[in-house]
């Protein structure tokens, strides 16, 4: 069995396993980014602020603020693959 422990998303930062990796249009894996992130050959958020305002709400709670959640994910999302391309 292959080791997946290395593929995070490179749009969200999502760690990647068998079960989350997307799909390409004709079935095939690709392992760079997560199904919710990219499926069937298209991206779901066109902007990091649009990612960011689906992050924020879901990664806030009792140990991470919303600014914390954020400060975070400003600064890890831009050196991703796809986010680098832009």
């Amino acid at each position: 069995m292959e080791n997946t422990n290395q593929y995070i998303c490179q749009c969200c930062g999502m760690p990647l396993g068998e079960e989350t990796f997307s799909k390409e249009p004709d079935g095939s894996v690709n392992k760079e980014y997560c199904k919710w992130c990219y499926a069937d050959g298209k991206f779901r958020y066109s902007s990091i602020e649009q990612l960011m305002d689906f992050i924020v709400p879901h990664m806030t709670n009792e140990n991470y603020s919303e600014e914390q959640v954020r400060e975070y994910f400003g600064k890890l999302l831009p050196q991703l693959k796809h986010w680098k391309q832009q």
